[in-house]
């Protein structure tokens, strides 16, 4: 997926999972923050190179247990630390644009890490990453987005 995708899907997400106002560029961040593998390692590793999930785009960054240790981190926190909520917030803002990335591409032929190296791999192979598919998701995200912010305003959700 490309990053304005992301970023429309992390507004959703954030929405969706009730993401408090003054975190939800957090959720922004999040969403976009596992392509910074990007800046350090191969989108495809040099010929005799070996993938792994180390050195490649898609890889440890993009693996669910990633997402799974912010969640039990969060909720370490809220327990733990319930006075500080306000700031755990931020945590939780983060961890959802998190998700809605690797739930976006997901969605994508390459799909997401699910093993211990870069593969195997699960996804649904629905599209490819900017093709006609992923531009179809974009406008139904968007559209999404408003119609929850039309619902927020009239205090149905």
């Amino acid at each position: 997926m490309l990053g304005t995708t992301h970023i429309v899907g992390g507004l959703v997400f954030a929405y969706l999972f009730q993401v408090p106002n003054y975190a939800i560029p957090l959720a922004v961040i999040g969403s976009v923050f596992p392509d910074i593998d990007l800046k350090f390692t191969y989108y495809i590793p040099p010929k005799g190179v070996k993938t792994t999930l180390w050195n490649t785009h898609r890889g440890i960054t993009h693996h669910p247990i990633i997402v799974l240790a912010l969640f039990v981190l969060w909720v370490f926190l809220e327990k733990n630390y319930p006075k500080w909520d306000f700031y755990w917030n931020f945590l939780y803002g983060f961890w959802v644009g998190y998700l809605s990335h690797l739930v976006l591409d997901a969605l994508t032929y390459k799909g997401i890490p699910v093993g211990l190296g870069y593969h195997p791999r699960f996804s649904f192979r629905l599209m490819k990453t900017g093709g006609i598919g992923e531009k179809i998701i974009l406008v139904l995200l968007i559209a999404a987005f408003g119609g929850l912010i039309y619902l927020k305003s009239k205090g149905i959700y």
